[in-house]
């Protein structure tokens, strides 16, 4: 190990809040194959830490995650070098290393954390995703060169098109791409790479109009048996209809109408589903799922939100909001590294909230308060979803203040009994 990084990993890693939070993604690393000698003045795992670290902490700056480094410990010199660390975000293959760090990562996610689906009828144990796009501010260092000034970059900044497991409530993997295409032709892109989440069996998508292409999704289903929920579009022409049965179950409330539909820019067989939200809003959906209930179908659509609140944490709590780097490589380490801190958290949290027998106490009482003030002061029917599915759909700001302050502190019972329970119980 790199002697400059060596005494600041000692204690960074000793019994730490940290490194409890932390040790998920070290046994995931151990589990990759990779030459580290390559690193030797950047361990792997002190690239990632760091990195992780950087997200917790907010910080914009490669400059000022430094100086915290070097202030966490007595060293006479920097434990990282800034040329060094950004040198190792460029690095294709850390870049490669770090993907597959977070692949098992995101396997010991799935084998911890609850499915939030799984009172749902009728889903099984298939995989639910959804898919957006979301835009990054440049590097200070980056001169954008847009199309108008015969460039392709993209003037709405770098797009992150980040993929999100609905199941467990957690990121899964991120494409980026700094051109002007697109979020469709990114989403097309992105299927061609290899663990591609478009190559699994019988996953169920849940997207935007933005991504409404029939002929992609009829080959879809074709090759991989890949389903999909969006919203219909006015340019689509239904060249014949006919109505479905509709059963009066409860989960169907608010359901208008469900319909068998021949398109005409598809081969296939699609449903197109008309339902009513409680406050009267009327919505229809588009998709090729024939055996689910309506009202899943549309239960589904509404927890597509639930990615946003993923971006909302990314961009205001972690530091997502710029761009680390100019190279693509090191904007994609930067992406990797917020799945990577997402996921940690998550792991955090549910194991302290597990072992005190505890949910997040204080965002699920306010859940009643909002079916009083949303549904019945205005009169309107609850939805049948409301007491089955409690997830909170954002990580908890407790829980990232409590690792932003106490990361350095040695873990202990009495620690996390004083300072962290409390959050998650009282906190208003």
């Amino acid at each position: 190990m790199s002697h400059r990084c060596e005494k600041l990993h000692n204690e960074l890693m000793s019994e730490t809040v940290f490194s409890e939070f932390f040790s998920p993604a070290s046994n995931a690393l151990n589990r990759v194959r990779y030459a580290a000698g390559r690193f030797k003045s950047l361990p792997m795992e002190d690239f990632c830490a760091f990195g992780c670290l950087r997200h917790l902490q907010g910080i914009q700056t490669l400059r000022e995650q430094i100086q915290l480094l070097f202030h966490l410990t007595e060293a006479a010199q920097m434990p990282v070098a800034r040329s060094t660390y950004s040198d190792a975000l460029s690095s294709e293959y850390r870049l490669e290393i770090l993907i597959q760090m977070v692949t098992q990562l995101f396997r010991q996610a799935r084998a911890v954390l609850p499915d939030r689906l799984a009172e749902i009828p009728g889903l099984g144990e298939r995989s639910i995703y959804a898919v957006d796009g979301s835009y990054q501010h440049e590097s200070a260092h980056y001169h954008r060169c847009a199309p108008k000034h015969g460039g392709e970059d993209n003037p709405k900044g770098h797009m992150m098109l980040a993929f999100y497991d609905v199941r467990i409530g957690a990121p899964a993997s991120v494409q980026i791409e700094t051109r002007n295409f697109h979020e469709m032709r990114v989403f097309k892109d992105y299927g061609q790479e290899p663990g591609s989440l478009l190559k699994e069996r019988r996953a169920l998508w849940v997207v935007d109009r933005a991504y409404v292409d029939m002929p992609f999704w009829d080959a879809q289903y074709k090759g991989y048996r890949q389903t999909v929920i969006t919203r219909m579009k006015d340019n689509l022409l239904v060249e014949d209809r006919k109505p479905r049965d509709l059963s009066e179950h409860k989960i169907n409330e608010g359901i208008l109408a469900d319909e068998e539909v021949v398109l005409k820019a598809s081969s296939a067989r699609w449903r197109l589903i008309h339902y009513q939200a409680p406050d009267g809003n009327c919505f229809e959906f588009l998709t090729n799922e024939m055996e689910l209930e309506p009202g899943v179908v549309a239960f589904l659509y509404l927890r597509r939100w639930d990615e946003e609140k993923c971006f909302d944490t990314w961009k205001n709590s972690f530091a997502s909001k710029k761009a680390w780097s100019k190279s693509v490589t090191g904007i994609s380490a930067q992406a990797w590294l917020a799945i990577m801190t997402s996921l940690l958290l998550l792991m955090f949290a549910h194991h302290h909230q597990d072992r005190w027998q505890i949910g997040d106490e204080k965002s699920l009482k306010k859940q009643p308060d909002r079916i009083d003030q949303k549904y019945i002061k205005e009169g309107q029917r609850i939805p049948w979803h409301t007491f089955l599915y409690r997830s909170v759909s954002k990580i908890s700001q407790q829980v990232i203040r409590f690792l932003k302050y106490c990361f350095w502190k040695k873990a202990s019972r009495k620690l996390y009994e004083r300072q962290l329970m409390p959050m998650l119980l009282r906190y208003t």
